[in-house]
């Protein structure tokens, strides 16, 4: 039996520093488009599910293929929130609905020069030696 990983890609549309830094343009797209893009072509990702607080990047996701099936709610939305409470929020809306991965992956938008090849290696080491967690890191 395959084991499920569910990508996240965690996207809110509040930031300090960078109003709706998740739609700035990179290569003429938005940034969240690479990381959707990226996370269809890994073969270990059973869902890729957008945890967002905005209509407009849940259609966007939506319309690029993958998942947004709930709206953030606030108290998760804002600069101190944390990644464990977002991934617990999304973890919980899946389970609910007779869903539970194996194990989790973050892919945030902001980092769009991750390779297929990083990713694909990750996941089959994080699954072949049972690891409790993995990090990636990509030289560009």
């Amino acid at each position: 039996m395959k084991k499920k990983i569910l990508c996240i890609i965690p996207a809110r549309s509040g930031s300090k520093g960078i109003k709706n830094k998740n739609m700035i343009k990179f290569k003429g797209k938005p940034l969240l488009y690479w990381t959707i893009k990226l996370a269809k072509k890994i073969k270990y990702f059973d869902k890729i599910v957008v945890s967002t607080d905005s209509k407009k990047i849940q259609r966007f996701a939506k319309k690029n293929g993958a998942s947004a099936p709930f709206l953030r709610p606030i108290r998760l939305s804002g600069d101190n929130v944390s990644m464990r409470k977002v991934l617990i929020h999304t973890i919980e809306y899946f389970k609910k609905k007779n869903y539970q991965p194996y194990a989790l992956s973050i892919l945030q938008p902001t980092s769009p020069m991750r390779k297929k090849i990083t990713i694909n290696k990750a996941c089959k080491l994080f699954l072949d030696k049972k690891l409790d967690s993995l990090t990636t890191i990509e030289q560009v």
